[in-house]
């Protein structure tokens, strides 16, 4: 089951193969209808770098947008169906709400019209974007393509945590050390809405629990899975008396469960024959089903559990990597069985473990997956519509990365830089570029999410520049309708 998988940030692998421009008009075709260009308004043409440049407005109108100008920072802003895109003048990037993408070209002005280079900005929209080479036609296509999941596979370091964000509804399993707690809040806070509908705890190692009393303590869960098994540990007791009070729908792994999501996904949980001696053994296995792809979360599964469980596993697109990539976790048997085109390893940047162990490593990079890292990407996106994926990410792994040390060498895909100036309007505005706001301020806000914030919060780091707000004082942030930071408390 070979899937289309785009990431996005390797979008010149999959760059459109664009004619001369003396060969022919190029035409853009919207489900089937062509758009039509004037002279006046602007028409579609080749950029220097091969590639398809359109008409701002009348393109993204016709596609469905709302669309406006923020002039102080020369950036297209593109709207719809909750996905904001944000193409700034002369760079070679664009970014999808606040992600921010490569591209190997940049949007550009030309005698006075704002252009947008089409693939990568309605690919961003989840749209799919072909070339018909006999027509020299740009071909894009919105049927189906439904609604959006989002997998985050987070950065806590040694440990795991994972979020499954589908529209109102939010899976959390997993939440690393008790040290990251607070970071996990804070991360899923800019996701949940209202109570945290599913939580699972893989299993009762600190590492995948430690961090879930937090969780429990911040938000209202409407229910709650985990392998049933006990430990003798604080981490472990703290976890059980915080899932005691919580009140939820509480469930074990025991039997096929189904929890359906608002896009018509699932995720299943798959039970394992036998109990084992080794915590790791007994983690919760969960396939999540969207149409044509299938992401697959082992916990720190064994080949031991694995190789007795074989049937149970299939062909899939996505493979969190058992165990933080250790060679415990892997074989030839159970790689020829899902067949991954993509791994995700969840470890800590030079832990005291190895890993990714070198055996682990080379079995995912011999059979033909990519391979990313937390340890490399930080917080790692994958959002899918139930056809292809996107990544936020370009980091592949190589097995320079054995280890997660910090003087491993990660690849990353070239991006090509405009081999043209973009042309600037005849009269440019004198105003000078709005310029970053350094983290200095008493306060910082969001005021996008109208959260507040100290200066050092980890959430400030994760905050375009254009999205902040410096706030001299905690009054005049209430005043302005701020809402203080639940992690940070400033």
């Amino acid at each position: 089951m070979r899937r289309v998988f785009i990431a996005l940030f390797g979008i010149i692998l999959w760059a459109l193969p664009m004619p001369s421009q003396a060969e022919a008009v190029t035409k853009i075709a919207i489900d089937g209808k062509e758009v039509t260009y004037s002279s006046q308004d602007g028409v579609p043409f080749i950029d220097a770098a091969g590639r398809t440049q359109v008409p701002f407005r009348q393109t993204m109108e016709e596609f469905g947008c709302d669309v406006s100008w923020n002039e102080a920072q020369k950036t297209a802003i593109a709207t719809k169906n909750g996905i904001q895109v944000e193409v700034p003048i002369g760079a070679s990037y664009v970014y999808r709400n606040g992600e921010k993408i490569e591209n190997d070209t940049a949007a550009l002005i030309k005698d006075g019209r704002t252009y947008l280079p089409i693939r990568v900005v309605l690919e961003s929209f989840g749209a799919s974007v072909q070339w018909n080479a006999t027509t020299s036609t740009v071909v894009v296509s919105t049927t189906g393509t439904g609604e959006q999941i989002e997998v985050h596979f987070l950065d806590v370091g040694q440990g795991d945590s994972i979020l499954i964000d589908d529209q109102d509804f939010e899976i959390l399993i997993d939440g690393g050390v008790a040290a990251e707690g607070k970071e996990v809040v804070e991360y899923v806070s800019h996701y949940v809405d209202g109570s945290l509908d599913v939580l699972i705890a893989t299993h009762e190692d600190a590492d995948h629990i430690g961090g879930l009393s937090a969780v429990l303590e911040a938000y209202q869960v409407d229910r709650i899975i985990d392998n049933g098994r006990t430990a003798d540990t604080k981490t472990y007791q703290t976890y059980k008396n915080h899932v005691n009070a919580e009140g939820a729908t509480y469930q074990t792994d025991e039997m096929v469960q189904q929890i359906s999501l608002p896009s018509g996904g699932t995720l299943q949980i798959i039970p394992m024959v036998g109990q084992y001696e080794d915590s790791n053994d007994n983690s919760v296995v969960s396939v999540l089903d969207y149409q044509d792809i299938e992401i697959l979360l082992t916990g720190d599964l064994s080949t031991e559990v694995s190789d007795l469980n074989l049937s149970r596993f299939y062909d899939i697109d996505v493979l969190k990597a058992g165990h933080h990539g250790s060679r415990t976790s892997v074989n030839t048997a159970f790689l020829k069985t899902v067949q991954p085109e993509i791994v995700i390893i969840s470890a800590g940047l030079d832990n005291s473990y190895g890993h990714p162990h070198a055996e682990a490593l080379a079995a995912y990079l011999d059979c033909g997956a990519n391979v990313y890292g937390t340890f490399r990407s930080g917080d790692i996106v994958l959002t899918t519509d139930g056809t292809r994926m996107f990544l936020n990410t370009d980091k592949k792994l190589t097995m320079a990365d054995v280890g997660a040390t910090t003087t491993g060498q990660t690849q990353q895909q070239p991006v090509s830089q405009p081999t043209e100036t973009p042309q600037q309007p005849s009269n440019p505005p004198t105003e000078t570029p709005q310029q970053p706001i350094q983290n200095t301020a008493v306060y910082i806000g969001n005021k996008n999410s109208k959260v507040f914030h100290k200066a050092d919060c980890s959430s400030v780091k994760r905050m375009k520049d254009s999205n902040k707000v410096t706030l001299s004082s905690r009054e005049q942030a209430i005043a302005q309708g701020y809402t203080p930071c639940k992690v940070c408390q400033p």
